[in-house]
């Protein structure tokens, strides 16, 4: 790899990169519009989704050339049937089917047992057990709540009247809970299962801040979000380089997809439009702590735990029609609008069989960490049927990378000022943790660990063992948080 010529070239909403071959990235600002966020999804309601533009046609058949169609054919009618067959197993062994593993299996060097990894990279889930402590996390769910009774006017959704997911992002709960050693060892352990060339420009061994709300979800209530995936919709087949990822599936390979290769994944776009339902951060996996006795009926995650088989069929299912034969000419892409979430739908995507292979993620005590594959399916059971709250904290996977460096820029300026991060944005009227003296200060965070997180300490370049591809972002990152020059930035 070539070295690169390092200069000036970071603003808060791109990064211009000086090394050939490492691709410009433009974060597009999302605005507090009238209706802004009334609609995040594409429509569930009719009995076909909206057809994209004509252009998509030309996509379609730049993903897959004619010479490819027969063995696409192929390989979607294998799918369906190790479908059908994988929905006989999950819905026999229901929640059971998502691993649970102990975090005390985590060894020496940061990483899962190898039959412990593979079974979660098969699932793309998991559960880990006793990150933290129960009375640590029944700790931050109380200091929470009493921040928001001592600032009535958070708001949040599903309602300001009824509130359930607080627009809060600084609290010192959420300071700690992000920056407790054992929650990054639990990080960086699933970080660590994926995989990349030596010169690929990610440090899975390093986060990038991406700050998130907390919910606490009270016994009685329903209504839930769609079947749905994170980390973009339409960029999985537009963006060039995100489309690379899934090249095995593309080519009617499908077997050979690996989910935890993140090879193109480092420089794929998961926001091309800006719209209200996207993410501008390439979480790698999602993921809440655990902040009360969650499980299955009392208002929990679902999740679909198979990674290979429902990615290759979301991908592949613009290319068919409804008898299952090859089609290249519609611009039916099925819940994966530009600008809005990616929306799966049980008539649009039959083969999944949704009612047998989503099912609720096992019993999570609090101080337990549940974490999801950034393309799986999941949404939040329908009904709330327990006798206690279902409360957690979302703290998602962000690994070191060009496209999220801006972020971190960005999330730094906002943590500092007390203002929603760039992705969370706020109406009028709103309060905003700017005007509460009591919201979490860069002077909470106690570790090294914790402040590089929040991009308030320099990466280290001399790390034993790190690759070319580690070293390179981890300047990369410097530089743009003004580490080049330590003097210029020190807030500690």
């Amino acid at each position: 790899m070539a070295a690169a010529t390092l200069s000036h070239r970071l603003s808060m909403i791109s990064l211009t990169s000086t090394q050939a071959g490492r691709r410009e990235f433009t974060r597009l600002e999302k605005q507090a519009a009238a209706g802004h966020l009334t609609q995040v999804w594409s429509d569930l309601e009719a009995d076909l989704p909206k057809p994209l533009e004509h252009r998509f046609v030309d996509l379609k058949k730049r993903l897959v050339p004619p010479e490819q169609y027969e063995a696409l054919q192929a390989s979607w009618d294998r799918l369906r049937i190790a479908l059908k067959e994988r929905a006989v197993e999950i819905e026999a062994a229901g929640p059971d089917y998502i691993p649970t593993v102990l975090f005390t299996s985590i060894g020496p060097d940061g990483t899962f047992p190898e039959d412990i990894a593979k079974l979660i990279k098969s699932r793309g889930c998991c559960v880990i057990r006793g990150v933290v402590s129960r009375e640590q996390a029944l700790k931050w769910k109380s200091d929470l709540m009493d921040y928001v009774r001592k600032h009535p006017l958070i708001a949040g959704p599903p309602s300001a009247q009824d509130p359930q997911i607080w627009k809060t992002y600084w609290t010192k709960p959420q300071l700690e809970g992000r920056t407790h050693p054992d929650m990054i060892k639990a990080q960086v352990a699933m970080s660590k299962l994926y995989s990349c060339d030596e010169d690929t420009e990610v440090d899975v061994g390093s986060q990038a801040l991406y700050a998130d709300r907390f919910r606490i979800r009270w016994p009685g209530d329903s209504g839930t979000l769609p079947y749905h995936l994170d980390n973009g919709s339409i960029e999985r087949w537009e963006d060039e380089e995100n489309s690379k990822t899934f090249s095995a599936i593309w080519e009617g390979r499908w077997e050979e997809y690996d989910a935890f290769d993140m090879n193109h994944r480092t420089e794929a776009c998961v926001d091309l439009y800006g719209g209200p339902g996207a993410c501008s951060v390439f979480r790698s996996l999602q993921g809440w702590l655990s902040l009360a006795d969650n499980g299955p009926k009392c208002g929990t995650i679902e999740l679909l735990p198979d990674i290979k088989l429902s990615t290759a069929y979301i991908l592949l299912r613009p290319f068919f029609d409804a008898n299952n034969k090859l089609d290249m000419e519609s611009t039916y892409f099925y819940g994966a609008d530009p600008g809005f979430g990616q929306v799966v739908k049980d008539t649009w995507h039959p083969d999944l069989q949704l009612s047998k292979t989503v099912v609720a993620a096992p019993k999570a005590a609090p101080g337990d960490y549940v974490f999801w594959h950034c393309d799986m399916v999941h949404k939040v059971e329908e009904k709330h049927e327990g006798t206690k709250d279902s409360s957690v904290m979302y703290i998602p996977i962000v690994p070191l990378t060009a496209y999220n460096i801006s972020n971190l820029v960005e999330q730094r300026k906002a943590f500092i000022e007390g203002v929603p991060p760039p992705d969370m944005i706020s109406r009028d009227g709103e309060e905003l943790e700017k005007e509460h003296e009591d919201r979490g200060l860069a002077k909470d965070i106690l570790t090294l660990g914790g402040k590089r997180i929040f991009g308030l300490a320099p990466f280290d370049l001399t790390e034993d063992g790190i690759t070319r591809g580690q070293i390179e972002v981890r300047r990369l990152a410097n530089e743009a948080l003004g580490f080049n020059d330590l003097a210029t930035y020190d807030r500690q």
